[in-house]
């Protein structure tokens, strides 16, 4: 091989390896970037992460309560890595989305999921991934907006919301008790000690929330007026409506922690049985294991997505 025909290999080398580099730069600067979304009173944050090669599908991630889209970064990247294109929203009142208050008009958490899934791809159907609070608001999308889902991944699948609909007296109370409410929390979010073991106990793995960073959880708690939007979604959001889970005729999956010290037994129990027909499992860990077991996880939602 003469002289110019290895440097022309050379820099072709060269030219694949800088656009490999690339594309992994953009992966992880496009989870990084907090992207917004507006409808109605709302700015809906959520990250986008892109498929790498050809594209085979489109995963939508819901996060659980006092959560955000930041928990799915290790599952978006396996996904991404099989050919799928992941997006991750900030639910209402949490991450970096729009506080409910009395000056915003509620917008049900489907609805500006279901826009905003049709704003990223519009006529078509996404795999809906929810964690905890998330999974009940995915198996609402799916009953309230079938030709947008075309299967779901439940883990730990929750309903927060509801159950004080129309309570006129929580409705004046939000604000006042919610102010409360942060005085008497900040130590949970403003401190270190604290947040960890409560992290650990929702891991059942104290080791590892001694050396996770905690600040992904707190930082977002921060936010202005979370706690008094947390106080107004107890009666502004939708519950899992049971019934028509029930009748939901497309391919579930759900996953179940090990040990889960968060789900009420009694919710677990009848979620399992609205779900009598779908694929349920058992995982190891505890209620955060979509993150802490992010590998297993995967691997499982593969396996069913693949069968």
């Amino acid at each position: 091989m003469n002289n110019i025909h290895k440097k022309a290999l050379s820099l072709a080398l060269a030219l694949v390896l800088a656009a490999g580099c690339s594309l992994m730069a953009f992966a992880q600067s496009s989870f990084e970037e907090r992207l917004f979304f507006s409808s109605g009173d709302y700015d809906i944050c959520y990250r986008v992460v892109p498929a790498q090669g050809g594209q085979v599908g489109r995963v939508f991630f819901l996060h659980g309560l006092l959560s955000s889209a930041i928990v799915w970064e290790e599952l978006a990247a396996a996904f991404s890595e099989a050919g799928y294109l992941c997006a991750m929203m900030d639910l209402p009142g949490f991450g970096y989305s729009t506080r409910e208050a009395p000056d915003v008009t509620p917008k049900d958490r489907e609805a500006l999921a279901a826009e905003l899934m049709e704003a990223l791809a519009p006529g078509e159907a996404w795999i809906v991934a929810g964690h905890s609070m998330g999974g009940g608001v995915a198996l609402n999308i799916a009953a309230m907006y079938p030709e947008k889902v075309s299967s779901l991944l439940l883990y730990a699948p929750g309903s927060v919301g509801g159950s004080l609909h129309g309570s006129g007296l929580m409705r004046s109370l939000a604000e006042p008790l919610g102010a409360v409410l942060r005085f008497l929390v900040s130590p949970a979010i403003n401190g270190d000690l604290l947040p960890r073991l409560i992290f650990g106990l929702a891991n059942a793995d104290l080791p590892y929330a001694m050396g996770y960073d905690i600040a992904r959880v707190t930082a977002p708690l921060k936010e202005s007026h979370t706690v008094q939007s947390a106080l107004h979604m107890s009666y502004r959001a939708k519950p899992v409506d049971l019934g028509a889970a029930a009748r939901l005729d497309l391919p579930i999956l759900v996953l179940w922690a090990q040990w889960d010290y968060i789900l009420s037994a009694r919710r677990t129990r009848d979620i399992k049985a609205a779900l009598a027909s779908a694929e349920q499992q058992t995982v190891r860990g505890g209620h955060f294991f979509p993150e802490r077991h992010a590998a297993e996880v995967f691997e499982r939602s593969m396996a069913f997505l693949e069968g």
